[in-house]
């Protein structure tokens, strides 16, 4: 099977919003494992920040035009839960109640990306990184469910080692995008 390749004004359009997203990751994972003390507060902003963040990234990625509608509908939909859940968690008082909110967000994002996913990966090959993405999203809000009574530092913990795994993907995705770029702008000359 040979490898399919990203034409390079598609991986040029792709390689800000994959960054960025990447970037917001990174950093939601280096707090979520790295922080000592957490509270709720901490808790609450992080979980707020990144959901936020990672829409609009989410957003721009879903904008591009060579994006397929059949992928683009369920990023919409699930920058949207994020945005959502990302308001929500600010609102309540308990790590119990954080936890639930990012359960809810990260399943819901998991399940558009892999929807998404799935039904664009035989005509757009950047869909299948959401693939992954989503089956991560969805294990991690999973994850989430299960440890609903741990403290700050517990769920914070569970959220970071998914959002560990999503930061390698994006990165991954990110340096393969530049590299069809480079190869696109080095076949024109």
């Amino acid at each position: 099977m040979s490898v399919q390749k990203i034409p390079a004004a598609t991986a040029e359009e792709l390689t800000r919003p994959v960054w960025l997203r990447a970037v917001i990751t990174v950093v939601f994972a280096v707090v979520a494992i790295f922080w000592q003390g957490e509270t709720v507060t901490l808790l609450k902003i992080s979980i707020a920040g990144f959901f936020v963040l990672g829409a609009t990234a989410i957003w721009d990625y879903a904008k591009v035009e060579a994006v397929p509608n059949t992928l683009r509908g369920p990023l919409a939909m699930g920058a949207a839960a994020w945005v959502l859940s990302g308001v929500a968690v600010i609102f309540v008082n308990t790590a119990t109640a954080a936890a639930v909110i990012a359960a809810i967000g990260f399943t819901a994002m998991g399940l558009a990306e892999l929807v998404g996913g799935l039904r664009a990966r035989n005509d757009f090959v950047p869909a299948r990184d959401q693939i992954i993405l989503g089956a991560v999203g969805v294990l991690t809000g999973l994850a989430l469910a299960i440890g609903l009574q741990l403290d700050p530092h517990g769920i914070l913990g569970l959220a970071g080692m998914g959002v560990t795994i999503m930061a390698v993907v994006l990165l991954i995705s990110g340096a393969g995008l530049l590299h069809d770029v480079k190869r696109g702008r080095s076949s024109t000359r």
